[in-house]
């Protein structure tokens, strides 16, 4: 099963929880590359396996989707799964949880034990951004992520994205947010975003990209910084990072304007930077 990563085109956390989670307003867009693939071996030994050349977080989600699955499905697993790993790790484009929401989604179609609100209610169990990977559709994210808004179809918007080889914690980068960042967001924003994305408007779109948790990345990482000014300076709409980090995203006006900004981006920085080309939205 091939699954792809996401990026925030909009992330404002609307206030901090109790238990350490918090509460966000977003739009999330699949992306059509990079994407991980995942493989199910339905009888292979007793008890849950992964095998998977790459250590990550996410082969954890993936083991702990299994093994919540077997138990709330009332099975014996004797299952393995092989993780080709494409997405970077701790990028803030949700590798981890789409292999994580890729057990749920292989197991449920062999055994059908749950219910599709049963199964997105188990993901949000298993990691915040999981029921999004369930469908994989772009959508508003409320909650503390796991209350989604489905859109209808929208255009797709040509992007390029740019991982610097290093992760970084989403733990770090909530608790580096500046407090007064946190509450609702009364702009108006959000729409006009959603407009342009229906309108397939990308200069549109480009102009409300919006992230709560940037300011701190760019404070902390330089590099950042460097790379959306560069980003922008070469052909790029505007650019903003996602989630997290620590990849950062251009918005082009064209598939290709895309490629030829990421051959910038290549002809700069060379094997420094991972760099992708993608439609975002696509489904």
């Amino acid at each position: 099963m091939k699954v792809p990563g996401k990026i925030n085109l909009y992330l404002k956390i609307t206030r901090r929880c109790p238990d350490g989670y918090h509460e966000i307003s977003s739009l999330f867009l699949p992306l059509s590359a990079p994407a991980d693939d995942v493989t199910w071996h339905p009888d292979a030994g007793d008890g849950i396996r992964l095998v998977s050349d790459f250590a990550a977080d996410g082969e954890n989600l993936m083991c702990r989707a299994a093994a919540r699955y077997a138990a709330r499905a009332g099975l014996t697993p004797t299952w393995r799964f092989t993780l080709d790993k494409h997405i970077p790790v701790a990028a803030g484009m949700g590798g981890g949880s789409a292999d994580a929401a890729a057990v749920l989604r292989l197991l449920n179609e062999h055994y059908r034990a749950l219910t599709p609100a049963a199964l997105s209610a188990l993901a949000a169990e298993i990691g915040a951004d999981v029921p999004f990977f369930l469908t994989g559709v772009p959508a508003v994210a409320t909650g503390i992520g796991d209350r989604l808004e489905p859109l209808a179809a929208v255009p797709p918007v040509p992007v390029v994205l740019v991982n610097p080889r290093f992760p970084v914690s989403a733990r770090w980068a909530y608790r580096a947010l500046e407090p007064d960042r946190i509450g609702p967001d009364d702009s108006g924003r959000l729409e006009r975003l959603l407009t342009a994305l229906r309108q397939g408007d990308p200069a549109g779109v480009a102009a409300e990209l919006y992230n709560d948790l940037a300011p701190a990345l760019y404070r902390k990482f330089p590099l950042l910084r460097e790379l959306r000014d560069f980003l922008r300076a070469n052909g790029g709409l505007n650019a903003e990072i996602t989630g997290s980090g620590s990849t950062i995203y251009a918005i082009a006006a064209s598939i290709d304007d895309a490629a030829a900004l990421a051959d910038r981006v290549k002809h700069r920085y060379g094997d420094t930077m991972l760099v992708y080309p993608a439609l975002a939205g696509a489904v």
